[in-house]
């Protein structure tokens, strides 16, 4: 009985070790340099699984740009009140993001190959509140890099091209919203 007890400890303990090196060895996720090609790299998932036309593949690959934790970045950078506000208008943002990109692909090239090409437009202070008293201020500062993001067809040379907001969290850059300022900083937004 007591060697059966033995060999169900070591099986259990291996069990464990085996999960706990497994979750070690592989983290949340790849880390992206903070620059215009780690930027680039992040796209390269999204890219093919829109080549592919996997639905699921494009929502998954699409995850990278997600800030992780969200609902605690926020609480550490804007009130309670706000952060709680913010959580909601985030999940609408990313689905309307991916959406959208999605569609202008399809009106670009539909199935096609894309590549991405990403220019840094700098640390604007897009993620600073308006000074209109719309949107939502953040209680510390928030980088906020812009980029402008060109998509080029592979096959028929279409493009297209916008202005989106990241954050760099984690080793990835998290997506805060297209246009000029992040999507807490513009009028009217989560309210």
């Amino acid at each position: 009985m007591r060697q059966k007890l033995h060999i169900i400890f070591i099986a259990a303990f291996t069990v464990l070790a085996i999960a706990v090196l497994n979750a070690a060895a592989s983290p949340a996720g790849e880390t992206y340099k903070q620059n215009e090609q780690g930027l680039e790299k992040q796209f390269e998932g999204f890219l093919k699984a829109y080549q592919r036309g996997d639905d699921k593949g494009m929502d998954e690959s699409f995850g990278v740009f997600r800030l992780p934790k969200a609902k605690e970045w926020f609480g550490e950078h804007f009130s309670a009140e706000d952060a709680a506000k913010l959580v909601a208008a985030y999940d609408r943002e990313m689905s309307e993001a991916e959406a959208s990109l999605i569609e202008d692909m399809n009106k670009a090239d539909p199935g096609s190959r894309f590549r991405v090409r990403c220019e840094a437009r700098g640390d604007s202070g897009a993620g600073q509140g308006s000074t209109g008293g719309y949107g939502f201020k953040p209680v510390k500062p928030i980088a906020v890099e812009q980029f402008r993001l060109e998509f080029r067809s592979g096959s028929h040379d279409q493009k297209f091209s916008f202005i989106a907001n990241f954050v760099y969290v984690d080793g990835a850059y998290r997506f805060v919203g297209g246009g000029g300022v992040a999507f807490w900083a513009k009028p009217g937004a989560g309210r």
